[in-house]
C-alpha cells in the first residue's frame, strides 16, 4: 500500500520492518491494555451518544466497545497513547510507529468482518503490519519535506529536527488520512485527496521540538488526530478533488530514497536487536495478564506466541481474541 500523495511507489517491505511492526503492535495494545486502568482515560473512552454501537463496526481492544470507525479509532489511538510509555526503539524523529494505529485497525476490523460477511477476502494481521509501516515511512517523509522547506535544506541532507507534539499531531493526522483511504480502497487520487484536505487541517507540520511527548492533559490527542485522519479520508472518498500528482523532482526523489533508506536501517537494528523484542514481550505479557481474565490471557498470550500464524489471520480474529465483555 503506496502513499500516492508522495509518489513513493508500493515496495517490497523487509522482513525485518514486519517482524517490528508486529512488536509495534504488541507494544501498542500492552500500553492500550495499561491506560484503561486510568479512569481519566476511560472518560473520554465510547461512543459519542452513550450507548449508541454499530453493526458490523470497529471494536476496542480490551473493551466491549463496538463503534463506528471514526470513534473506534480515537479509542484505540487514545489508550494506545495516553502513558506515552510506547517502547523508544519504535519511535523515530517523526513519531511513533504507532501512531497510526488506531485509524489502521478500525478501519481494518471493520473491513475485515464486512468481507467475511459478504464472502470476500479480509485483511489479515501482516497487512496490518505493512500499513502499519507504510503509515510511517509516509509521516517520516512529510517531515523531511517540512524541515527542508522551512530550513531551506537540499532534500538529500539529513532530518537533523526531531518533530514537537504539535507536528506529530499533525504528521499522525495526514498519515492516518492516507493510510485509511488506502484501506478503503481509494484511488491514487482520493488517497491524495485525502492528504491535501489534512494539510489544510494545520498552516504546517514545522514545529520543531527535543521531545515528541503530549501535555500532561492532553493525551488524547493523537487519538484525535488519527480519528481526524480516518474522518477526513472518509470526506475524500465521498468527494474526490486531487487532480494526479506530477512526477517529484529529482532531487526530491532522491531525498524520499534516502528517508526510506534510513527507516529500513533503524528497523533492522532493532529487529537484530533480541533485547528490544523481549522487553516488549514480557511488558505485553505482564499488562495482558493483568487486564485480562485468567483463561482469556493464557489465549492472547497463545496467539502472540507464533508470528506467522497470527501476521495469517483475519485482523477481526487479532481483534476479537482482545475483546473484553
Amino acid at each position: 500500500m503506496g502513499m500516492a500523495a508522495h509518489d513513493h511507489a508500493p515496495r517490497v517491505i523487509a522482513e525485518a520492518a514486519y517482524e517490528v511492526a508486529f512488536l509495534a503492535v504488541m507494544d501498542s495494545l500492552a500500553c492500550a491494555f495499561k491506560a484503561l486502568q486510568d479512569p481519566a482515560c476511560t472518560r473520554l473512552l465510547g461512543a459519542l451518544v452513550p450507548g449508541a454501537t454499530m453493526a458490523f463496526g470497529a471494536r476496542v481492544p480490551g473493551t466491549s466497545y463496538q463503534l463506528d470507525p471514526v470513534q473506534a479509532a480515537f479509542n484505540i489511538g487514545t489508550t494506545v497513547s495516553w502513558l506515552q510509555a510506547n517502547d523508544p526503539a519504535l519511535t523515530t524523529v517523526a513519531g511513533d510507529l504507532s501512531d497510526n494505529l488506531g485509524a489502521i485497525l478500525a478501519v481494518a476490523d471493520y473491513r475485515a468482518r464486512k468481507a467475511i460477511a459478504e464472502g470476500g477476502r479480509p485483511p489479515t494481521v501482516r497487512d496490518l503490519c505493512g500499513a502499519l509501516i507504510h503509515a510511517h515511512e509516509f509521516a517520516s517523509l512529510e517531515w523531511a519535506r517540512s524541515v527542508h522547506v522551512h530550513e531551506g535544506l537540499s532534500t538529500t541532507e539529513g532530518i537533523p529536527r526531531i518533530a514537537s507534539a504539535a507536528a506529530r499531531c499533525a504528521l499522525t493526522r495526514s498519515a492516518s488520512a492516507a493510510s485509511a483511504a488506502s484501506l478503503l480502497c481509494g484511488t491514487r487520487d482520493q488517497v491524495a485527496a485525502a492528504v491535501l484536505i489534512a494539510r489544510t487541517e494545520t498552516d504546517a507540520t514545522w514545529h520543531p521540538g527535543t521531545a515528541l511527548n503530549l501535555d500532561g492533559h492532553e493525551h488524547w490527542r493523537i487519538g484525535d488526530a488519527t480519528s481526524r485522519g480516518l474522518r477526513l479520508a472518509l470526506i475524500a472518498l465521498a468527494t474526490q478533488v486531487a487532480l494526479p500528482s506530477p512526477a517529484p523532482p529529482s532531487d526530491e526523489a532522491a531525498g524520499q530514497l534516502a528517508v526510506m533508506a534510513e527507516l529500513d536501517q533503524t528497523w533492522r537494528a532493532v529487529a537484530a536487536t533480541p533485547e528490544v523484542a523481549n522487553r516488549i514481550r514480557d511488558q505485553f505479557a505482564a499488562c495482558v495478564a493483568a487486564h485480562f481474565p485468567t483463561v482469556q490471557a493464557g489465549k492472547i498470550a497463545a496467539m502472540f506466541a507464533d508470528r506467522a500464524r497470527l501476521e495469517a489471520l483475519p485482523v477481526n480474529e487479532l481483534v476479537s481474541i482482545t475483546v473484553r465483555n
